[in-house]
């Protein structure tokens, strides 16, 4: 049905076009109204009521102007973008205007478009997350050579402290790149690269960096983790690879940031050398991201630090699926509670929580980076963190986000007050950490560097208890300006000659009830009950008829109207003034801001990880150059939060591509096998993000990637079952490794039947002993495997220790160097409930399947239904059960057996020689 265009339909539907992606909050009055589709999606996410005009049936729905805040912020948080449409013109008769009978429209314009890269309202961002928009374009050079010359002049651009200079060669362990060959790193042909930049609006963080192909893109973004993707390239492929990140994509224009457009946009913002810097992709990447946010959030962004380039390859490669099976930064339903950054998080600040968050994603490979880390802490780690420091941090507060709002001219009174606070803070924080003597603390103290005026500047423009909007007057402290105290001295010098008025007209009238009074509507008025109105004075207009009373005005009192109105509003002029001009010199330094803001980030990771490492009782490790990899007593961090004092059971692990390269992990469920694989894994990240581990003693060789496969999950929207996903993500771990990778496998080829299983799982462990020397920790339900052992010289055999006792299971937790005897699966069931009945028939089918009893049909023969008893061997693959319990004997270290082990060990031998006729 066709809609009458009324005028301010026309320009509804004329501002709409230019923005049609958004949902457009277009002012009347009072409200910003939407209309159309608009309005019906607005009302369905917002929970408001749609209506419609009632002239045309348009669809209409509002939220009042001055509590328009909170509606953009869940609308941004669902992923819509939001343009806020202004009246620009001074209005003629409001009310008439918003119920659509103005003859002359008010003038309107989109003043902003919120999208959720580009928001930097409180409400909206999460104040211990990063809110990154990115910027992709398809990187077309024919050799992938990534800008090392930039990469040195901007180290450690994600958040971390300036290393000292790097000579050639710096960050290499044993002459060999620490992110892995530079086939994995790189791998490039023509035309398959990428170019990222990222930009955090709210702390003005500003990065960029070149992936060699689509996977090393997308597992980069996934480590970034944008609000939003700007894509500058028509390739729709890419397109559908990101969309399962929800995050809101805007395709551009190919050829919108041509190679020299783009370089011409960072030098007018950043300067020349900020340019010459970036590579060409990088360039017209950090451009697109640059004017996608100028357009939408403003070009005030003097806060914006220049695009610094790092490379990926410098940090450990932890990809996305490993982060989620290991919980780094969220637990497996998504949450923050379970996971690591849960435990270690006892940050005073969100920049802390920022820093600590980003440690974790990006684990360090730089030896003396680490170095410098875990330094630090052990010196804080005996240091009082409470008072002085605890007082500093809590008062300081969010100090980089805030330093983003000055930067970007959207503070408010009240930010610039805690502004005051948070820099006399800052301060003393500083004053505290020079007394330290690690390097790194000494580093950040030399960062916080504020200039000191700038608090009593603070102090001296505005009052103590000022307004939250500038808008709102009362906010210079008295004395400052001399203009504004004496509007100020005529607006309440005015108020009490209207005071004076009142008791004067009173007399005048002989009307005691007589009241001067003003509201928004009529101005100043003197209102009289109707039982009085004989006593009125000639010279008294009347104004307004009540129902009680009457409202009158006077030639004297219009004086004193237009006296007191001129001045409240030339006050509230000059003091948004004066308030603009105190934010473009605290604008002014936003940059130094930003770098305090960032280093006391930093100090307060720093300070977390050292307070939940002497309360757990962490421990050093020892990083070095070698390969191998020795635990002593490591624990799992997040379980063992959640016990009691020495209730989680402690192992240890010795592993080395050179001798004890491939470790088979065998035992029943429950018994800890997956536990023993997380709790390797998050003690080498632990080690590498700087932090102390939860171990007796650890000396940990670099790693340069972690990849894990554990845990079982479908993709049924992709159309792949559990095992499919089970075989993509086996199939992904196997390409790239090096002998300094650690890759933890669980229960490869439990997807399928069980003799398919199997022989993928021996064929895997077998191509990760002959093919990769990568460090690897096995898990597997499989003991047929652990035969593997005879066969290949760096492959051992562990097992969790099971100890039957009294017809029951006991589960010792410990893993100890010998295979598993059985799998205990009938048991694990028996222990979850399942019926006795069940428990009884599977022992009876288990025991003819280990004895190849089958029936006529080829059927399993139940014990009962048996007409000759055939004792047979139970089946081994390769090698008979009496040589290999003779083996387990002469491999049973007795000088390290507890008297609990040395039992458990002899009755697994005793079952087995017992199963095979022995």
């Amino acid at each position: 049905m066709a809609v009458k265009q009324t005028p301010l339909i026309a320009q509804y539907l004329s501002v709409k076009q230019r923005v049609p992606d958004a949902i457009l909050f277009f002012r009347l009055g009072d409200f910003y109204e939407m209309f159309f589709e608009d309005a019906e999606l607005g009302a369905r996410v917002l929970d408001i009521q749609l209506t419609s005009r009632s002239k045309d049936g348009v669809p209409l729905c509002g939220v009042p102007y001055h509590a328009a805040e909170a509606y953009i912020a869940k609308l941004v948080k669902a992923g819509h973008k939001v343009a806020i449409c202004e009246q620009s013109a001074p209005a003629s008769g409001a009310g008439a205007l918003a119920r659509g009978n103005s003859r002359t429209l008010m003038t309107r314009q989109i003043v902003r478009v919120i999208t959720p890269g580009t928001v930097g309202e409180q409400t909206v961002l999460v104040a211990s997350e990063k809110n990154y928009l990115a910027a992709i374009v398809r990187d077309e050079a024919d050799e992938y050579a990534p800008d090392i010359q930039a990469a040195r002049q901007h180290p450690h651009p994600r958040g971390e402290t300036p290393r000292r200079p790097l000579p050639e060669g710096e960050g290499k362990i044993g002459g060999e790149a620490p992110g892995g060959p530079l086939s994995e790193v790189g791998g490039k042909t023509s035309g398959e690269g990428y170019a990222i930049a990222a930009i955090d609006v709210s702390t003005g963080e500003f990065i960029a960096a070149r992936l060699a192909n689509r996977r090393l893109l997308i597992e980069e973004l996934l480590r970034i983790a944008p609000r939003e993707i700007v894509i500058l390239a028509n390739d729709p492929e890419l397109k559908v690879s990101l969309e399962d990140m929800a995050a809101p994509i805007t395709v551009l224009e190919p050829g919108e940031y041509p190679a020299e457009a783009a370089r011409g946009a960072i030098s007018a913002r950043f300067g020349a050398a900020a340019a010459a810097e970036l590579e060409a992709p990088l360039c017209r990447a950090s451009a697109a991201a640059l004017g996608y946010l100028e357009r939408n959030f403003g070009r005030d962004l003097a806060h914006l630090a220049p695009p610094a380039v790092y490379r990926a390859a410098e940090y450990m490669m932890v990809d996305e699926t490993t982060r989620r099976h290991l919980e780094l930064v969220a637990s497996s339903d998504g949450a923050r509670p379970g996971s690591l950054l849960s435990i270690l998080d006892e940050t005073a600040t969100a920049a802390g929580a920022r820093a600590l968050a980003n440690w974790i994603v990006y684990p360090l490979l730089a030896p003396d980076a680490i170095a410098d880390r875990h330094d630090a802490i052990a010196e804080l780690f005996d240091a009082d963190l409470g008072g002085q420091v605890a007082d500093a941090l809590k008062r300081i507060g969010d100090l980089e986000r805030l330093g983003g709002r000055i930067g970007a001219m959207r503070a408010s009174p009240r930010d610039c007050l805690h502004l005051a606070r948070a820099l006399d803070a800052a301060v003393r924080l500083r004053e505290w950490m020079r007394e330290r003597a690690s390097a790194l603390i000494g580093e950040l103290a030399a960062r916080i560097a504020p200039d000191p005026a700038l608090a009593a500047q603070i102090d001296a423009t505005l009052c103590d208890e000022p307004p939250l909007n500038a808008r709102d007057g009362n906010l210079i402290r008295a004395g400052f300006n001399p203009e504004a105290d004496e509007l100020r001295g005529l607006s309440s010098g005015a108020r009490e000659v209207l005071a004076r008025l009142e008791t004067s007209e009173r007399e005048r009238t002989g009307i005691a009830s007589l009241k001067v009074r003003y509201n928004n509507v009529f101005g100043y008025y003197i209102e009289v009950t109707r039982t009085h109105l004989g006593r009125v004075p000639d010279d008294y207009e009347r104004k307004q008829t009540l129902a009680g009373a009457e409202r009158f005005t006077t030639p004297a009192l219009k004086e004193l109207e237009r006296k007191i109105l001129s001045a409240e509003s030339g006050l509230k002029e000059l003091e948004l003034q004066l308030f603009t001009r105190l934010l473009r010199d605290l604008q002014a330094h936003s940059a130094a801001i930003l770098t305090a803001a960032r280093a006391i980030g930093e100090f307060d990771a720093l300070a977390s990880l050292a307070k939940v490492a002497r309360r757990r009782g962490y421990v050093r490790p020892a990083m070095n150059s070698s390969r191998a990899i020795r635990i002593r007593d490591g624990r799992h961090p997040v379980l063992e939060a959640g016990m009691r004092a020495g209730e989680f059971v402690p192992n240890d692990l010795d592993a080395d591509p050179d001798t004890r390269q491939l470790l088979l992990i065998t035992g029943p469920n429950m018994a800890g096998k997956s536990t023993y694989l997380r709790q390797v894994a998050l003690i080498v990240i632990m080690a590498h993000m700087g932090g102390f581990v939860p171990a007796t003693e650890a000396s940990i060789g670099i790693v340069d990637r972690v990849m894990t496969r554990i845990g079982a999950r479908d993709e049924l929207r992709r159309g792949e079952s559990t095992f499919m996903v089970e075989m993509s993500e086996t199939a992904r771990l196997l390409g790239g490794l090096t002998d300094r990778s650690l890759l933890l496998l669980d229960e490869v080829g439990r997807g399928t039947s069980t003799f398919d299983g199997l022989a993928i799982a021996w064929a895997v462990a077998e191509y990760l002993h002959d093919s990769a020397r990568a460090k690897v920790l096995f898990a597997t339900h499989f003991h047929e495997l652990t035969d593997l052992a005879r066969e290949r010289p760096r492959v051992k055999n562990l097992s969790m220790a099971v100890r039957e006792w009294g017809g029951e299971v006991l589960f010792l937790r410990r893993v100890i160097e010998e295979p598993a005897s059985r799998s205990y699966g009938i048991e694990v069931a028996r222990i979850a409930g399942l019926p006795d009945s069940i428990i009884a028939r599977a022992r009876e089918i288990l025991s003819n399947l280990e004895q190849g009893e089958l029936d006529e049909a080829g059927g399993v023969r139940l014990a009962h239904d048996r007409r000759a008893q055939r004792p047979a061997p139970q089946l081994n693959l390769f090698t008979s059960v009496e040589s290999r319990v003779i083996d387990e004997l002469l491999a049973l270290d007795v000088d390290r057996l507890t008297p609990v082990e040395a039992l458990g060990a002899l009755a697994a031998m005793r079952a087995r020689l017992k199963k095979s006729g022995g």
